[in-house]
């Protein structure tokens, strides 16, 4: 009953939404409600609908029966292939077998007896294998008694007798026998002296015919073989093999089974013919949406140039034109924050620069007076040790007041970036398949732009904190290096650049995350500062370390450089500070992450040459140990019942960011329980069916309350467990402790829908 209910619900819904869509379908006087991308959707998804009905069906007959003798003809074409193939075999062991059969150097010794097992046993065994099949041979003399072999062991008394009944008539034979149920082809060539003209001997060969067919579904047939009967649902196609004359005589044929009608190209069948019926409701969806959708263009084209704006120039004043209040108009708005936002850090950091730059001077100045007090006497020596010491704790200081600056500025900043980030996702989502779409895509480049530098930023901050946990295991390194060379070699040919990954099969001791990213790092420096030539990443192995090498044929480091290349916000080529070449924290990061996994890190650099980057890594020494497989692990109703909406509680006090997060989660299938407060958050659970099996909460709350808070209450009135989650922009290292302390999960602003969705998987117990 629950299931039928929830049927009629879902359709009780799509009805309701087109009936709101269709201006001719709604009642006179209704005020529509829904946003306009609900209504684009609704009208694509009928048209579509309608047109998949009419038009699929007869398609999928007729391409299905036009598919079918294009498959026959293919097998058929591919059993001729095969037996060519295996004539080209046999023809290449019958010319090896008579050119060890025409040497008139072993014949004579055989005539004079003089020759020896021991000269010809290692000869033979140099012919193990013609053209990749294994082959027994046998010298013997006039008498057909055998001289030597090359010791394959498959040549039989009968097959002996045989030869000695065959060898009577002076010419080369063969034919086929059957050993333990297995057909062999059975071959002899006569050793004739070229100077007598007499036999003085023979040269027996043997070889399995199975060996070569060279496909899996065919298989070698001879004249005295039994008929086959292909099984159900299959039918069999035989090639008769074209032969010299010795062996035209039995009958060899290929027979190559298959099905009548293999299931995917029927499916192939019906994806082609629903393609074009895509194809043709695209076209019919994007001239009735054309008029609505021009307007919606406007204020998204404005968002695009002013995103670019100020990814080229930098904030200076920008803002973005409000038209409306719909999903669009409430992005502008977020935007226009964003950009208040980081005016204001921008400020704050020039300041902060200025005052480290005077609080360095200051060093200097009490450096070079500890000097001068030092060379004076021993007393002066020790006062400025003490100086030295306070001025030590001073740079200390500073230091961190850069890190609690820049954890402080990742967390304002990140707030509103969430916000754009998620309703961007949804905006997407109800988008689909609209002219919209592509313009979406170009606000998601900046925005995702915009994340890369906060991410950077974040990384910068949880590695100053020891937040980042460390995973030491062995891992083989070629996983590693496919990845990496699948994922960058398209983007090195785009910039006309040739990326070569030599492969190696040790296996290092490190954490295969943490060294992937030390890596990605590297080939996006070696990609951003190299114009023409190639990146080439290689492997050399020094005593019980690898070096891990990366090649680039780029614009190279200045020596005077090379000792500063690894702090942070360091750029060499980029004195504008050009937000389209990083902020300068990828080698710093590269630092920090090679000192956690135990490694070195090493530059060489020739200006106007390139860089070569050197990792040295511990290689693991039992590599030989498998390392256990991952289990497969199934999911889903087995009953074919439709599963019901899992439930989430979102806590949130900043209305954009409870907004997108609700948007978001109802279109990926969850029921959302959003609030404000820990009130609101009880009271949705006490009105809901079903108990959340996600709770996010964000770490500052209203009326100073945090998000530890909420999730311990909210989990004293739980009966089931749930994945309970902190959503922060906070990267204070005491902060993140107690987070893990409590046995939550923390997760930093701006939350990526990818990540979004995997934390859903894992709420539902799916396996990553």
């Amino acid at each position: 009953m629950r299931d039928s209910h929830g049927a009629t619900a879902v359709f009780s819904h799509v009805f309701a939404g087109l009936f709101e869509s269709l201006p001719f379908l709604r009642p006179p006087g209704r005020r529509v409600s829904r946003p306009l991308a609900h209504r684009f959707a609704f009208v694509s998804a009928t048209l579509s609908v309608l047109l998949v009905i009419v038009v699929g069906a007869e398609l999928h007959r007729m391409a299905s029966d036009s598919l079918l003798a294009q498959h026959r003809g293919n097998v058929r074409a591919n059993a001729t292939l095969v037996a060519r193939q295996t004539e080209e075999l046999l023809t290449a062991v019958v010319r090896t077998m008579e050119d060890l059969a025409d040497n008139d150097a072993i014949a004579a010794a055989i005539a004079r007896g003089t020759v020896r097992k021991t000269d010809l046993v290692p000869f033979l065994r140099s012919f193990d294998r013609v053209a990749g099949v294994p082959v027994s041979l046998v010298y013997t003399d006039a008498t057909i008694t055998a001289i030597a072999d090359n010791r394959m062991g498959g040549v039989t008394a009968r097959d002996m007798a045989w030869l000695a009944a065959a060898a009577g008539s002076g010419r080369p034979v063969a034919t086929v026998v059957e050993d333990d149920g297995r057909p062999f082809l059975l071959g002899a060539e006569m050793l004739v002296h070229s100077a007598t003209l007499s036999q003085q001997g023979a040269l027996l060969y043997k070889l399995p015919l199975n060996a070569l067919v060279l496909h899996p579904q065919a298989h070698l047939r001879h004249a005295g073989s039994a008929p086959a009967e292909p099984a159900a649902g299959w039918f069999g196609t035989d090639i008769p093999l074209q032969l010299p004359d010795r062996l035209a005589a039995l009958g060899l044929t290929i027979r190559l089974d298959a099905p009548k009608a293999p299931e995917p190209a029927q499916a192939g069948i019906g994806l082609s013919a629903y393609a074009l019926v895509g194809l043709a409701a695209l076209v019919l969806i994007v001239v009735g949406c054309r008029t609505a959708g021009n307007h919606l263009t406007r204020s998204l084209r404005d968002l695009e140039q002013l995103a670019g704006a100020v990814l080229r120039d930098g904030c200076s004043g920008q803002r973005a034109t409000v038209r409306s209040d719909d999903e669009v108009g409430r992005l502008a708005r977020a935007f226009n924050m964003m950009l208040d936002q980081i005016d204001r850090i921008q400020r704050d950091r020039n300041r902060l620069a200025e005052d480290e730059i005077a609080v360095q001077r200051a060093l200097v100045r009490d450096a070079e007076q500890a000097r001068a007090e030092a060379e004076a006497a021993r007393a002066e020596a020790q006062r400025a040790c003490q100086a030295a010491v306070k001025a030590l704790d001073t740079a200390q200081r500073a230091s961190q007041a850069k890190t609690d600056f820049l954890a402080a500025a990742s967390h304002d900043l990140r707030q509103p970036v969430q916000s754009l980030v998620l309703l961007t996702g949804s905006l997407r989502a109800r988008l689909a398949d609209h002219p919209a779409e592509a313009l979406v895509g170009k606000l998601e480049t900046s925005v995702q732009a915009l994340c890369r530098m906060l991410e950077a930023l974040l990384d910068i901050s949880k590695l100053d904190a020891s937040a980042v946990p460390v995973d030491l295991r062995p891992v083989p390194l070629h996983h590693v290096l496919d990845d990496l060379e699948d994922e960058y070699r398209l983007r090195a040919a785009e910039q006309g650049l040739e990326l070569r990954v030599v492969p190696s099969s040790l296996t290092v001791r490190t954490d295969p995350a943490l060294l992937e990213r030390v890596l990605r790092n590297l080939l996006e420096n070696a990609l951003r500062y190299t114009d023409r030539g190639r990146i080439l990443v290689g492997c050399r192995r020094r005593g019980d370390r690898l070096l891990i090498q990366v090649h680039d044929t780029g614009i190279g480091i200045p020596p005077e450089h090379l000792e500063r290349i690894f702090l942070e916000f360091y750029q060499i080529a980029n004195p504008a500070r050009d937000r389209g070449k990083g902020l300068g924290l990828g080698l710093a990061i590269v630092h920090r992450l090679a000192v956690l996994l135990e490694c070195r890190v090493q530059v060489a650099s020739v200006p106007g040459r390139g860089s070569c980057f050197t990792i040295a890594i511990p290689l693991d020494m039992d590599s030989g140990r498998s390392a256990p497989g991952a289990e497969d692990g199934g999911g889903g109703d087995q009953d074919g019942r439709q599963p019901a909406r899992p439930v989430a509680l979102a806590v949130d006090d900043d209305p954009l960011v409870r907004e997108g997060l609700s948007l978001l989660l109802a279109q990926l299938g969850w029921t959302v329980l959003a609030a404000a407060t820990a009130a609101d958050a009880f009271d949705r659970l006490a009105s809901a069916p079903d108990q959340p099996a996600l709770v996010i909460a964000d770490h500052r709350l209203d009326g100073g309350v945090t998000g530890l808070e909420v999730l311990r209450a909210v989990e004293a009135r739980l009966s089931r467990p749930a994945l309970s989650v902190i959503l922060t922009g906070d990267t204070a290292p005491d902060l993140i402790a107690a987070i893990a302390a409590g046995g939550y999960r923390v997760l930093h602003k701006p939350l990526a829908v990818r990540d979004l969705k995997a934390l859903l998987d894992e709420a539902l117990g799916v396996p990553a």
